[in-house]
């Protein structure tokens, strides 16, 4: 991870501009200098604190510090790259937030790819094939998942996520292929002379 450049909400000139106008505050002097002491261990401690709190999100960490965020959230990796590592510990924080309601599952799944809510359709089976006490998510953006492995997480995240009794019946993907088609036509002509 490349490191950031902080600055700090505050530095010396600031310490110094609160002194009393009654104390010597120019550089160089004592005040200054016991001063730039303290502000140079803040800023550094806040620097510090910075650089941690990117390494304990969830989108920059790597490696171990990865592992460690997994690990406080039940989620091994297993030999996992980073990549689906994260995936994994994103959907898992994801279906344990949801409630098996229609909304819970559609934001579970577009929070989970970064798409849009009004891409997603949950439905009751009894709609479609008339079977109660089953749903089925349909239209979920194919172009977001990179790996199938994301495909049958996402999958077994939902089953999970779904009221005691619920059944999913039906996932689907959708995938726009993009390509060109050639198409070409024949038509044979034939007469015939009947002589009488």
């Amino acid at each position: 991870m490349p490191d950031k450049q902080y600055t700090a909400e505050y530095g010396l000139d600031d310490l110094l501009n609160e002194l009393p106008i009654s104390l010597a505050y120019e550089e160089g002097t004592k005040n200054a200098k016991l001063l730039s002491l303290y502000a140079d261990g803040m800023v550094d401690t806040l620097k510090l604190i910075q650089k941690i709190d990117d390494w304990r999100n969830i989108d920059n960490a790597e490696g171990v510090a990865l592992d460690m965020i997994g690990n406080d959230r039940g989620v091994y990796r297993n030999g996992a790259d980073d990549a689906f590592y994260r995936f994994e510990i994103k959907t898992k924080q994801l279906q344990r937030m949801t409630d098996g309601t229609y909304d819970s599952l559609i934001k579970l799944v577009c929070d989970a790819l970064d798409a849009d809510y009004d891409e997603v359709n949950v439905r009751p089976m009894y709609e479609s094939t008339g079977e109660p006490d089953a749903i089925e998510i349909t239209n979920i953006p194919g172009h977001y998942i990179d790996d199938e492995r994301k495909e049958q997480l996402l999958f077994d995240r939902l089953q999970e996520s779904l009221a005691a009794g619920i059944r999913l019946a039906n996932v689907e993907f959708v995938k726009e292929v993009t390509g060109s088609l050639y198409m070409t036509g024949f038509a044979q002509t034939s007469t015939h002379d009947v002589a009488t």
